[in-house]
């Protein structure tokens, strides 16, 4: 007897199957059901919404975490007030950290099962859309706009549409997604919380070295003032003003700006101090109402007042607004600052000291801006009449103490607020934490006799500003930027500037470098990289500034290819010799200055090699920090600025660097 084999297929159940296949799992549409087109777009518009996000997220992280520097994140940038901000963390971890393991968590999801969304994943989604809405509204009201940031707010959005749709429309995953988001999540963000820790740690550490190598500073220039001082009172002269046809020079950046005439260096005080004339502590604060930093260190400030006795206190205004600080150069990083400022010295004229530390604190505590009805409101709370007030906020009188504060500021090295002194001794490492409550502990404990100001008086800006390329730290200069250079391979000192040729204080800069580098001391060796202003040919470029940057630049990279590093040196005397004329129908001048072939120069312009060795220098550029041109680094240090009150200090910083310093 035959025995069916119970493994056997019946051919019409085999059929059945067949012709009735089970669909599998396609994007957006619920089990069991074929994909429409809108399913599709569906996935792919959450897809690219969950991406875009974590891009943004990503490009954060990474300035943040000192890997990169994004275009338009540079100091005084929406991007860098935001990082600033009280809300830039939560419980202690970036906002940029969680947002990037968000996206993440939700783009892999959102892949794995093909757009369909579960009730963790929505509730996810809804709940980042609502973070990121209440987000939007605190950078408009504190007018902090930061392009990266808002960003990931617009890709919140678009995925909470995205989801939405998908979980109205039944497409729900296997049960292995909340396992998905969870994973995903948690790994990235231990990732990214640990590279944070990490940097923070680093930066601690550089602020803590700061701080310890000012306090002993201090600590030396208190003990010598002590013994030396007299008990003369002396009387500061008043802050110069500067000039309305002062002469151009460097900006907060590191780069341009007005010179303030130099005055003779002098004793250091505020017009409206806080504790006794005569203190053995006395601290000076160049402040911004408007700047956060400023508000923390305020915060501080205002309990050593409260706690310590024998301190004096007196500030001094530096808004980071060109309405009344010429050194901005047009911009305007901070827009009531310079109102904020008046208005305090509006309530010091009206009532002395009790009045001005009065608007003080007023104005710290709104963050330094205020509407019309806002101080209107304040100045009846205060107990002023509005119209005095106001009549003497906006006169010509308020306005010239601001600008002599800003003047004075400027004559110190001052570019960016908080700067504070101690018995005339700048306190560098003021963002370690309670560095102005330990240096004030630190001086108190010498226990000095009290003085008056007369001997405080702090090193000029000249000497800041070498000292700032002093205390920078070496960075890693990508040896492929040395294989071009003028002067010996083993010259003492080692210049790299990333430039632009038509940008005049390229010019200036590489002027006097070619100049130095053909004396016989120091011995310097000197490199130029491209950086034009201009995302034709330099996607790392912020802005198109110059029209015809990137047709010099690669006149010079396509004549290095013909002619080598001789030509190249030759072409590049050239151009910076011809900024304002520099075209197609010109560059065979050029050519025949470098010595080669003018039809082949022309050809070789729009070479593939030539656009990518000068995209390459300003990916190098970006990597090292640049924030404003010309970015001169000499030997592994970069100069913050090296101009002050028209004199170029290039060649100071050089023989420092040749002496060993």
């Amino acid at each position: 007897m035959n025995k069916k084999n119970p493994r056997q297929t019946n051919p019409k159940q085999t059929q059945a199957s067949s012709a009735h296949p089970k669909p599998l799992p396609q994007a957006g549409a619920p089990r069991g059901e074929a994909p429409s087109g809108v399913d599709r777009l569906r996935f792919v518009a959450g897809a690219l919404a969950a991406g875009l996000g974590l891009i943004a997220g990503g490009l954060l992280m990474l300035d943040h975490l000192g890997a990169a520097t994004l275009p338009g994140c540079g100091v005084g940038s929406g991007c860098a007030a935001a990082a600033k901000s009280p809300w830039a963390r939560v419980l202690g971890v970036p906002v940029a950290a969680l947002g990037t393991a968000y996206f993440l968590s939700v783009l892999v999801a959102w892949c794995v099962e093909r757009g369909r969304i579960g009730l963790m994943g929505v509730w996810m989604v809804r709940a980042g859309a609502a973070s990121s809405l209440v987000y939007v509204g605190i950078s408009l009201g504190a007018n902090i706009i930061c392009a990266y940031c808002m960003t990931m707010h617009g890709a919140n959005l678009l995925l909470l549409i995205a989801a939405e749709a998908a979980w109205r429309r039944g497409a729900r995953p296997e049960g292995k997604q909340p396992i998905i988001l969870i994973a995903a999540g948690l790994a990235s963000l231990s990732l990214l919380g640990a590279l944070d820790l990490r940097v923070r740690h680093i930066a601690r550490d550089r602020e803590e070295a700061q701080l310890a190598e000012s306090l002993g500073e201090m600590m030396e220039a208190t003990r010598a003032g002590s013994a030396t001082s007299s008990t003369t009172p002396a009387t500061p002269t008043p802050p110069t003003t500067p000039s309305a046809n002062t002469p151009a020079t460097t900006t907060p950046a590191g780069g341009e700006g007005r010179a303030a005439t130099r005055a003779a260096p002098r004793a250091l005080k505020g017009r409206y101090t806080s504790g006794p004339e005569r203190a053995p502590v006395r601290i000076v604060m160049f402040t911004d109402y408007q700047c956060p930093d400023c508000a923390r260190i305020e915060k501080e400030l205002q309990e050593i007042m409260r706690t310590t006795a024998g301190v004096s206190v007196g500030i001094k205004y530096f808004p980071l607004s060109s309405r009344c600080n010429p050194h901005m150069s047009g911009t305007d990083l901070h827009p009531n600052a310079c109102w904020a400022a008046r208005a305090a010295e509006t309530a010091g004229m009206l009532r002395g000291v009790e009045g001005f530390w009065q608007m003080h604190t007023w104005l710290f505590e709104r963050g330094g801006s205020f509407t019309d009805a806002e101080l209107a409101a304040g100045l009846a709370g205060m107990g002023y009449d509005r119209r005095q007030f106001e009549s003497v906020m906006q006169s010509a009188e308020t306005l010239r103490r601001v600008t002599d504060d800003v003047a004075e500021g400027y004559s110190l090295g001052l570019f960016f607020t908080p700067m504070i002194f101690i018995n005339g001794v700048e306190l560098k490492g003021w963002n370690a934490p309670q560095a102005l409550t330990r240096a004030v502990q630190a001086v108190a404990s010498l226990s000095l006799p009290a003085e008056d100001a007369s001997e405080d008086v702090p090193p000029d800006g000249r000497s800041r500003i070498i000292a700032d390329w002093r205390e920078q730290p070496v960075i890693a200069v990508p040896e492929r930027l040395m294989q071009r250079t003028l002067g010996p391979s083993d010259a003492e000192v080692t210049v790299v500037v990333f430039g632009d040729y038509q940008e005049k204080n390229t010019g200036e800069a590489d002027g006097f470098l070619r100049v130095f580098t053909s004396g016989p001391r120091p011995n310097v060796r000197y490199s130029f990289a491209h950086y034009p202003v201009n995302r034709e040919c330099n996607p790392s470029a912020q802005r198109d500034m110059h029209p015809q940057a990137c047709l010099a630049a690669r006149a010079a990279v396509a004549a290095e290819a013909m002619g080598g590093p001789e030509a190249f040196w030759k072409m590049h005397d050239w151009l910076m010799a011809n900024q304002g004329g520099v075209s197609r129908d010109t560059l065979p001048l050029g050519a025949h200055a470098a010595g080669v072939d003018a039809a082949m120069l022309l050809e070789a312009l729009d070479e593939p090699f030539v656009s990518q060795a000068i995209a390459e220098d300003g990916r190098a550029a970006t990597a090292l920090g640049i924030r404003s041109l010309p970015m001169v680094i000499v030997n592994g240090k970069v100069v913050p600025r090296w101009r002050y009150d028209n004199e170029n200090l290039l060649a100071a910083i050089i023989m420092e660097a040749a002496a060993g310093e």
